[in-house]
Formats: structure tokens, sequence, C-alpha cells
């Protein structure tokens, strides 16, 4: 496997595995670097219009440039794997969902302040991907990273969107995770840019509770629930949350996408106002 190669990149080790595509270290020598290269899977192409999809789709992905979006440097075919791959700058770093498993294992909870980064700059990213029209449609904490300076960094922009076609043929599904998804995708609508915001309110009010809002035994349960079961309040779970701070959650989760906030700055604003009249939860943006 080491000696394998992806194009010009030589394949290093295997980070992960998903159901759409498998991620590996690879090293650059014309450019002295090493990268991550995320290969779809080969079935993917079955889908007639997947190439035309993924082409339109990795240049958009490809022109977000934000500290906080990871950057997409190249896209090609790999002849010898028939697959279609990206390749993109490497994130040392765990993922926000690997971050909160050790964490609650431990009996333990972010700290505020550490909640509000976290919220502020996955907020940033997407208010920055929305004005130029691109939504993620599968915000999740392991499309979070954390990288060794702490900066946030979400993954796998428009993914989602590549993948669409071939997924409703594949496996009947929706586009999205079960426990991250907003009611109106639940119902099997592409959503907006409020279906970002309530994805990653659903990983707010895990941070602050150190559980799920809506859990069930089966992915369709779980969205029922998130259609249909009145939305849980964070400080029912853990006093300890503010209320300005719960308020907060309880809007971006709203069921309504019209009863929660409209853009992302429309949130970034409520979290420095709580950051900024709470002095020991402020939390200065990055420069």
């Amino acid at each position: 496997m080491q000696n394998r190669k992806i194009g010009k990149y030589e394949v290093i080790e295997r980070l992960g595995r998903g159901g759409m595509a498998e991620v590996y270290r690879a090293y650059q020598g014309t450019l002295d670097r090493y990268v991550a290269i995320k290969v779809l899977h080969a079935f993917l192409a079955d889908d007639p219009e997947f190439k035309s999809r993924f082409e339109r789709e990795a240049q958009n992905i490809a022109k977000l440039k934000h500290p906080n979006i990871v950057q997409v440097y190249d896209f090609d075919y790999d002849v010898e794997a028939e697959s279609y791959y990206m390749v993109m700058e490497l994130i040392d770093g765990s993922t926000l969902k690997d971050r909160l498993s050790s964490i609650v294992a431990r009996g333990e909870l972010l700290p505020i302040p550490e909640v509000i980064r976290i919220m502020r700059e996955s907020a940033s990213a997407l208010a920055y991907a929305h004005s130029r029209n691109m939504i993620h449609r599968d915000v999740k904490p392991a499309n979070l990273m954390l990288d060794h300076d702490n900066r946030v960094v979400l993954t796998d922009f428009g993914i989602a969107k590549i993948v669409t076609g071939a997924q409703f043929t594949a496996s009947g599904g929706m586009v999205g995770t079960p426990a991250f998804m907003a009611p109106e995708q639940g119902l099997g609508e592409a959503g907006d840019e409020r279906s970002d915001l309530y994805s990653l309110g659903i990983i707010m009010f895990q941070m602050l509770t150190g559980q799920l809002p809506y859990d069930a035994e089966t992915p369709l349960a779980i969205i029922l629930k998130h259609l249909n079961t009145p939305t849980p309040i964070a400080r029912d779970v853990n006093p300890n949350v503010p209320e300005e701070l719960d308020r907060i959650v309880r809007k971006v989760i709203s069921k309504e996408a019209q009863d929660r906030y409209q853009s992302a700055g429309a949130l970034i604003e409520d979290l420095d106002r709580f950051a900024h009249t709470n002095a020991e939860f402020d939390v200065q943006p990055r420069s």
C-alpha cells in the first residue's frame, strides 16, 4: 500500500473509511507536502450524472477559501481504482466527534467558552459558504476537525451534493446524518442555510449537555423524533447552562425553519452578545 500512487500523490496510509469514501494521508513530492486524499467509492460513478456533478461541485468547493473550511487543492479520476478523488489540506488533529466521546467518557463536558468558540468558528465557516450559495447538508461532529492550534475546520463541503444521486439510488436514503438532520431534510427536502444551522444547533446541544436531543434505535425513528418530539431544553439536562445560551440553542434547533436564525451571521451576533455580557465566557474571535 505504501507504494501505491493516486495520480501524482504517493499514498502513505489510510486515515478512515466511510459509506461514500476512503481518506488517505499522501505525499505530494512536487511541492514537498503531505495532503489528505478523499477517494470516492467506485460504485458512485455508476450514476450517469455523477461525473459532471463531481466536477462542478469540486470546482465550487475548491473556490472556498476560509480559515475554518478545509482547503481543496485538486481533484481528478484515478484510472487504476476507477474512482474520483479530491486532494485536500491535511489537518493534523482530531474530530469534534472523537473529542466529545473522550470527554463524555470521563464524565465531563466542554467548558462553555470552548463551546462558544467552536460554535462561532463553525458558524463563521457556514456564513462564508452560504454567502457563496454553498450549503453543506451534513454538518456533524465527524465533519468538524480541531487542529493542533485548536482551530475549527469544517470538512466535507459539497460531498453530500456530489453523492446525492448515487446515494438515493444505492440506499433509498436521504442526504445527511439522522442524528443531526433538520426536520425538513427528514421529509426529503434539500434544505437550505437554516438546515445547516439546525445541524450546528444539535451539535451545540450535545456539547452543552453531553447527549443528543433525539435518540432512537433506528435512523427512521430518530428522523421522526426530529419531526414530532417536542424540542428538548438543554437546561433540563444540564442546569449549569446559562439561560441566555439555552435560548440560543432553542432558537437554532426550532423545528420550523422560519423560527430559527435566518443566517449564520445572526447566530454569531447572539453568541458574541452573550459572551460580551458574560465576561467569564468571553471568546475573542480570531483575527
